[in-house]
């Protein structure tokens, strides 16, 4: 810069001193106006802009609340200082949301004389009137929930959280409209402020040359002192509007400039601790959805549609007696641990994170997230390397529980299943999420749960098995009618990779289809004999024990000659 701010102001009062008095008396109303400018911006605007900040994290904290005394009335047994905890959080936060509305709503009894300023804030009363409203009916929605939820009204409970979500969600949005509306009000006086600012210093440098001496170092002392500190704020301000949070204005004069700069320094800290609050939220839902889905808006994303997608179910085999030996606490650290282990192994295959069901992971993969053709690949990956992630739970697992002895056995049981889907932004009116629903899920979670009947850790559909029969190897298992259908489906054991599995399995896998073939033929000697065979190459062969328990069964009560080799499951 050629010249400072306070020698333009000293050459511009040299070159007006026809002017002094008619200049005098316009400084004189500007410094009064200032004045007041500045004092609304650090009295009023900012102040607004802060209580509304505040009641956004009210809302939120309060939100959180209520989810933790949610999931806790579901837990068998609920942990009561966790419900205490929960409760004064929740109840707190009502009050605050309640007092910091009132409070909003008192300062703005009286609209500013600007029509800007009279519009923003005329909207800020408008939104916090609906805030009210809507906070009401919520937080009457949200306390019958609970109590539904408390009483084991499950049915009542699920019906009402759908009606408190979608309260919840319209709060959100009013509460991030109306912080929205006072951080506006707030820049729109700042910016008035740096408006009356820039006409006091041209003013003020025509009243210094009234005075030879004195006026003269007036004039350089004022501008010089007004100057730089509304100079510094104004690029803090720039910064902040960047999005760097980490600018702060240093020690200012003692005045209504200093006054400002301590309410800018509060906002930035609020606005940082509601970046920080996002970001914990954020991780409730995969980034992806919101980029690839929510932020473009396409209708058809959003009503839903029919797609080609693979589905995964893991769950945890142990956990009750994994809860019994911990506190609630312990419980969260260790399954936290589990679900952290279980997740990187989808997240890193591309995979989304559907939702936590219990002790059980629902994930999917299909477009816009993976290619159709990579799908069913990618969750047969992540599947075999959540079960390296287990071995690796398995030895944190002591730490994790603080024992050395008596460790629970833990196992996992995962299903995949490939087929069309309808996915989308799927729920009722006051609740939704963006997941998948249809048969193939249905079939994903019956695969999972007969893992159990065959011994096995992972089973996958015959047509997942068709899309990955080059990269990974598998073992035909059965054909199976799962729960709620008649038509029966491949079930394929995943093995591993191709090349990698050892020969030993490669051997059970040819003697296993041979005495598969003797049993859908009603050839019961033989395929008694090719089972045996499978458990003299591995004796804890799930499948075929389970094989020659139903050929007890079949030699007894023979199926008809119209049998296809089918099984009809009655598990869930």
């Amino acid at each position: 810069m050629k010249h400072s701010i306070a020698l333009k102001i000293f050459a511009l009062a040299v070159g007006i001193i026809g002017l002094t008095v008619l200049v005098a008396i316009t400084t004189n109303i500007e410094v009064i106006g200032l004045g007041l400018d500045v004092a609304t911006v650090a009295r009023k605007t900012i102040p607004l802009a802060a209580k509304a900040a505040d009641l956004n994290e009210a809302g939120l904290f309060r939100r959180v609340a209520f989810e933790r005394l949610y999931r806790e009335y579901a837990e068998p047994q609920p942990d009561g200082e966790t419900i205490k905890q929960a409760t004064e959080n929740f109840e707190t936060n009502t009050t605050r949301v309640k007092e910091l509305s009132a409070e909003i709503r008192e300062d703005l009894k009286v609209l500013p004389d600007d029509p800007e300023e009279r519009e923003l804030a005329a909207q800020t009363r408008e939104l916090v009137s609906q805030l009210e409203s809507r906070f009401e009916s919520t937080t009457d929605l949200a306390r019958s929930t609970l109590q539904a939820r408390k009483a084991g009204d499950r049915p009542k409970a699920k019906e009402l959280m759908e009606f408190t979500f979608k309260g919840q969600i319209e709060l959100r949005d009013l509460r991030s409209k109306l912080q929205k509306v006072t951080t506006q009000m707030a820049e729109l006086s700042a910016e008035d402020a740096e408006e009356r600012k820039n006409r006091v210093l041209i003013s003020s440098s025509a009243t210094t040359l009234l005075s030879v001496v004195l006026g003269l170092g007036a004039a350089w002392i004022i501008s010089r002192n007004m100057a730089k500190p509304l100079l510094d704020l104004l690029s803090r301000t720039k910064r902040v509007q960047g999005g760097d949070l980490s600018a702060h204005v240093g020690k200012l004069p003692e005045d209504e400039i200093g006054q400002l700069g301590e309410s800018f320094n509060l906002m930035v800290d609020e606005l940082r601790r509601k970046q920080d609050l996002q970001k914990a939220i954020g991780s409730y839902i995969d980034p992806r959805i919101v980029e690839k889905v929510i932020l473009p808006g396409r209708p058809e994303d959003m009503m839903g549609q029919k797609r080609l997608m693979t589905v995964l179910f893991t769950d945890l085999v142990g956990f009750t007696t994994l809860g019994e030996n911990l506190t609630a606490g312990g419980l969260v650290q260790v399954i936290n641990r589990y679900f952290t282990l279980m997740s990187e192994c989808v997240q890193k295959e591309r995979g989304v994170i559907d939702k936590y069901i219990g002790d059980a992971v629902m994930a999917y993969w299909g477009a816009p997230f993976v290619a159709e053709e990579e799908q069913a690949s990618t969750a047969c990956r992540a599947a075999l390397a959540q079960v390296e992630a287990l071995n690796r739970f398995r030895a944190e697992l002591p730490d994790l529980m603080g024992l050395r002895k008596n460790l629970p056995e833990i196992n996992l049981r995962i299903g995949i299943a490939t087929g069309e889907v309808v996915v989308g932004n799927i729920g009722s009116e006051t609740a939704r999420s963006y997941t998948v629903m249809g048969d193939t899920v249905n079939l994903a979670s019956r695969l999972e749960s007969a893992n159990t009947m065959y011994g096995t850790r992972i089973l996958i559909s015959e047509l997942t098995q068709r899309m990955v029969d080059k990269e990974m190897e598998s073992r035909e298992v059965d054909l199976l009618a799962v729960k709620g259908k008649q038509e029966a489906v491949g079930v394929f054991e995943l093995l591993g990779r191709t090349g990698v599995v050892d020969a030993g399995t490669r051997a059970l896998n040819e003697a296993y289809g041979a005495a598969l073939a003797h049993y859908r033929s009603q050839k019961w000697d033989e395929a008694t004999v090719g089972f045996r065979r499978c458990l003299e190459i591995r004796a804890e062969d799930g499948p075929s024990f389970e094989m020659l328990t139903r050929i007890t069964q079949f030699k007894k009560n023979p199926p008809p000659n119209t049998w296809n080799g089918s099984w009809q499951s009655l598990a869930k």
